[in-house]
């Protein structure tokens, strides 16, 4: 199992970013600690130059396994779910310009707060919201099939989106879809909040796990809450996790 650290460029206003500032510190931190990665969150792939990026990889030896996007929804009000066309459009727009970053250093991309959420549109039946957000993250998935990158669906828990909740939800989305480079990423900190079991939850998504954000129950540092975080890492290990 391989084990990254998320850093982003500037400082995180809302978001729980362990390192924030700049990315050559960031890596410096990873490679010292002993880390296999750097999981970049970025507002905009325009927020890193791409041949720095490049050096601090090779440098340190460092992979980055997967680029966060959620900024463009906490800072930009940028989301799948939004009402407005041109908004979901801009979002769209938005997160394939992290994929072409991805692609360029073999990377994934993470959907997450991107997904938006259904409540936002007022006046239109649910179904018909659900449908056209999850034509968003088609979109997406097709942008970023040619270039071989992968594309991370996380439930998020129900006060930050209402119709991706669970694994077993992302799962059937991705079924729904049916993109082949839609995988999960199952962040613990949202699971012990909607998941009834989190091993069992891990074990449903199967193959389509694609990446694990480890985060105690109260958002710090794995131990520091009352997550059993060893059954957890042990769960990975029968499933045979081998991802960052």
């Amino acid at each position: 199992m391989k084990i990254a650290l998320t850093a982003m460029p500037g400082a995180a206003q809302f978001a729980p970013i362990l390192l924030q500032g700049d990315i050559a510190d960031a890596f410096r931190t990873a490679s010292k600690l002993g880390c296999d990665g750097v999981e970049l969150h970025l507002r905009r792939a325009e927020d890193v130059d791409l041949p720095e990026l490049k050096g601090l990889m090779t440098r340190y030896a460092l992979g980055v396994p997967t680029l966060g996007t959620g900024m463009a929804a906490g800072r930009d009000r940028l989301t799948f779910s939004d009402a407005d066309p041109d908004v979901r459009q801009s979002a769209v727009e938005r997160v394939c310009g992290h994929v072409k970053l991805a692609a360029e250093i073999g990377s994934a991309v993470t959907i997450g707060l991107v997904s938006g959420k259904l409540g936002a549109c007022l006046g239109e039946p649910r179904h018909r919201a659900r449908g056209k957000a999850l034509d968003c993250l088609a979109e997406v998935c097709r942008c970023a099939g040619p270039l071989g990158v992968e594309v991370l669906l996380e439930p998020l828990n129900r006060y930050e989106c209402d119709y991706i909740n669970t694994l077993a939800d992302g799962v059937a989305i991705a079924n729904e879809i049916g993109a082949q480079n839609l995988l999960l990423l199952a962040d613990t900190f949202h699971m012990n909040i909607e998941e009834v079991d989190l091993e069992a939850g891990l074990a449903a998504a199967g193959a389509r796990l694609g990446h694990v954000h480890l985060a105690d129950t109260n958002r710090q540092a794995p131990g520091r809450g009352h997550l059993n975080v060893g059954s957890i890492l042990r769960t990975l290990d029968r499933l045979g996790y081998a991802k960052a």
